[in-house]
């Protein structure tokens, strides 16, 4: 049983390592086989085939090691099951495309350059997009506690959900997303600025859990301000109904521009945010930009105060005021 869970992490592992390039060599086969219906000399060039025949050995090792996880394990292949509906759905792949796309075109502008919280400096300053305690889910600065590392539209992404004092996220069976804390808790702008674009009509998924298979965007409701210096604060997944904003309108930092909700690819209600270099989620450079004056309770539950940093995966954070 130990050996068999050892080449189970080995496999996860491997799978885990080989999903972003195996995203970027689909993009790349994909954009090359397109051109080269538009231009057939480029499917005669030897380099080009030599890393399209790459491209699509980065592509099958990971269908190989995927498929090897199902196989082998219960759990991958009930969660697979699950979410079949929701990876035949058309607008998940044409969001992956365009997310891949956004991708290479970030890699194609910054090159060896990508901005990182040594070398990046914000233009502005901003405070924690919510009221009161959240516990922060996913993200951080570095490849350990980064909400998706290898994605650069997300690297700095940040994932905030409410927990109870027993490490709860939901009361009772959480079958409902009415059942979480985070469910219609207020969002707010985290510095003042101008409202780009909203969505304010997306559904949200009425089982908590699962990716919504109806769902027909990924960010589901959300609202995009831009802020000082052509900075962007992109909030996410909130709740249908709740935005407060328009596009053009102007926010004062810690305004309250919606509630928290489960709409897009949410597998429970809570807010995705996330600081952008341009307009867009999917063609957007994720930007390493701290927090300034929040609170963070430490595990012996001693407060300490933050005057500028970076919330950490796993932490309770707060806004000072």
């Amino acid at each position: 049983m130990v050996k068999i869970n050892s080449h189970l992490e080995t496999l996860r592992r491997i799978n885990k390592v080989l999903e972003g390039p195996s995203l970027a060599a689909l993009l790349f086969v994909l954009l090359l086989n397109l051109l080269g219906l538009l231009v057939p000399a480029l499917k005669a060039s030897p380099f080009l085939r030599l890393l399209d025949w790459l491209a699509t050995a980065v592509i099958l090792a990971w269908f190989v090691s995927w498929l090897a996880l199902i196989f082998l394990d219960r759990r991958e292949l009930y969660v697979t099951l699950i979410y079949l509906p929701t990876l035949l759905s058309p607008m998940v792949w044409a969001t992956s495309l365009a997310q891949m796309a956004g991708e290479a075109l970030n890699r194609l502008r910054w090159g060896k350059n990508l901005p990182t919280p040594a070398t990046y400096r914000p233009k502005g300053t901003y405070r924690l997009p919510f009221q009161g305690w959240w516990w922060v889910g996913n993200g951080g600065p570095d490849p350990e506690t980064s909400h998706s590392w290898e994605l650069l539209g997300q690297r700095y992404a940040y994932d905030f959900l409410i927990r109870d004092e027993e490490g709860k996220t939901h009361r009772g069976s959480g079958r409902r997303p009415e059942d979480y804390y985070a469910f219609g808790a207020p969002v707010c702008a985290p510095a003042d600025g101008v409202v780009v674009a909203v969505q304010n009509r997306h559904r949200d998924c009425p089982w908590p859990g699962l990716l919504d298979p109806l769902a027909w965007s990924i960010v589901g409701n959300y609202v995009l301000i831009r802020h000082e210096g052509g900075e962007y604060s992109l909030l996410a997944h909130l709740k249908r109904g709740s935005v407060r904003v328009r596009p053009g309108q102007w926010v004062r930092a810690g305004e309250v521009v919606g509630e928290c909700g489960n709409s897009g690819h949410s597998t429970e209600p809570h807010l995705h945010f996330q600081f952008l270099d341009r307009p867009n989620a999917f063609l957007g450079l994720s930007l390493p930009i701290p927090f300034s004056g929040f609170l963070r309770k430490k595990e012996d539950g001693a407060l300490e105060g933050v005057p500028l940093g970076f919330p950490v995966r796993g932490e309770e954070v707060a806004p000072m005021s």
